[in-house]
């Protein structure tokens, strides 16, 4: 099946990157999952008008930078390629101001890294079932 859904995860973790992209194609061939191991990775991305537009972005909280998964969402929602880009927040905290502060800062959900691989699976399968199957996300594509 050809993708239909375009995906970018903000992760510095290799491996969890290698995961999510590894268990999606098995479990959500619809959606291709790009990488960005970096804040500056990311804007890198989303200022080239000339990749398409990701429909969705998991982006995790701690990026081992001086910018923050936080500061990232605040960057994310005024970019002018990504207004109106779905964020889910992908960590592993569950700091109740974390979440609040998601929240707050424009973030659609509040989800949190699984930690065995069946939970891996369950976790891209609930993503194709809510974010490919039910929701409607804008079309991908140039800005």
């Amino acid at each position: 099946m050809d993708t239909q859904i375009l995906i970018l995860l903000v992760d510095d973790e290799p491996p969890v990157i290698d995961m999510i992209q590894r268990i999606g194609r098995q479990h959500f061939s619809e959606a291709e999952f790009i990488s960005a191991s970096s804040p500056e990775a990311a804007l890198t991305y989303l200022d080239d008008s000339s990749l398409p537009r990701p429909q969705l972005i998991l982006l995790d909280i701690d990026l081992h930078a001086p910018i923050d998964g936080f500061d990232l969402l605040a960057q994310i929602q005024q970019h002018r390629y990504a207004i109106g880009i779905p964020v889910i927040m992908f960590t592993v905290s569950a700091s109740e101001p974390d979440i609040t502060r998601a929240y707050e800062n424009g973030a659609v959900a509040y989800t949190r890294k699984p930690d065995s691989l069946a939970d891996w699976v369950h976790y891209v399968q609930m993503l194709r079932d809510y974010w490919f199957r039910t929701a409607v996300l804008p079309r991908t594509g140039q800005p």
